[in-house]
């Protein structure tokens, strides 16, 4: 039987850094912490990364593949997909990662943690991460609208994505409110056809509204 791989201290300060920053948040965080939890050295985060914020990059963007390619927003859809379609999918890998409580549930936590305490980084996570997962429900909601000014379309893409960020951001409330803070397979798979069906009959009503 072939021995498992061991971990370099680079890995190991990645991992570390990834559950402490999503707990804590990257400006309570110090690199002691790390340190310890990786079990390496106090000077090895400056001698792999440089310093905490390119750790702290390196983090988020480990955390954000990982949840993308277990949950990746277009994994559900159908052959010919329609708009429900989209919307579902993008609910539905949504969902997954907010109640993931695997490694796939670490770049959510992390989200949280930014928004609630902005760091530099907000900006590098938003372009690289966020705004891709935005434009495939806005050329889904553009292609169900047709031609409309784009303050519409973002308008209608913002709706969609509060209603799935609620359940990220209300983290704390959830937590205390028995019985929603960890969620079944059936009622992450239920809110994801409810965000569908909700933000569905939305768009339907803006589609009547006239064009200006």
């Amino acid at each position: 039987m072939e021995e498992p791989e061991r971990q370099t201290t680079k890995e190991k300060l990645i991992d570390a850094a990834c559950e402490i920053f999503a707990e804590k948040g990257y400006r309570e965080t110090t690199v002691a912490d790390i340190c310890e939890k990786a079990e390496a050295n106090i000077a090895a985060v400056n001698y792999h990364f440089g310093d905490k914020e390119s750790l702290y990059d390196a983090c988020w963007r480990r955390a954000f593949e990982i949840t993308s390619t277990l949950f990746p927003i277009n994994g559900v859809l159908p052959e010919n997909p329609g708009l429900e379609d989209y919307l579902y999918s993008y609910a539905y890998a949504i969902m997954h990662r907010i109640f993931s409580e695997s490694e796939a549930g670490l770049f959510p936590k992390m989200l949280h943690q930014e928004m609630s305490n902005p760091t530099l980084a907000l900006d590098r996570i938003a372009q690289e991460a966020l705004l891709p997962q935005s434009r495939f429900l806005g050329e889904a909601i553009r292609a169900e609208l047709g031609v409309c000014d784009e303050g519409k379309i973002c308008r209608c893409m913002h709706s969609i994505i509060g209603q799935c960020a609620f359940y990220n951001f209300s983290r704390r409330l959830r937590e205390c409110v028995p019985g929603c803070g960890i969620m079944s397979e059936e009622d992450i798979n239920r809110i994801a056809r409810h965000i569908a069906a909700f933000s569905l009959g939305g768009l339907k009503e803006i589609k009547k509204e006239p064009s200006l």
